[in-house]
């Protein structure tokens, strides 16, 4: 990051104020925003989501929830289940760096 000078109105050595603080985290928070909108990453990090939950949560649920009928678990239960964890997924995803 760049040395600006500080953006504070007066040149005493107080601390500063609200609204000095609220101003440099406004434009910290600005700046890091555009360097992620730069960044070409955002796509690879979709893609290899994306492989990741067809060749490792697709297999894993489809042996857990196999396990779970056989032992015998009713299927509506098992639907539920299968839909809130996979909401679950999504959320989490949705606060990951791409989405933020």
């Amino acid at each position: 990051m760049p040395s600006e000078p500080a953006d504070r109105s007066d040149s005493g050595d107080g601390p500063p104020t609200e609204d000095e603080l609220e101003r440099v985290v406004r434009r910290v928070v600005r700046e890091e925003l555009d360097a992620r909108a730069d960044r070409p990453g955002s796509v690879w990090t979709l893609l290899a989501g994306a492989i990741a939950g067809l060749f490792v949560l697709v297999p894993l649920s489809g042996v857990v929830l196999g396990t779970l009928a056989d032992a015998g678990v009713p299927l509506p239960v098992l639907a539920v289940a299968s839909l809130l964890a996979a909401g679950a997924l999504v959320a989490y995803g949705w606060r990951l760096p791409p989405f933020r």
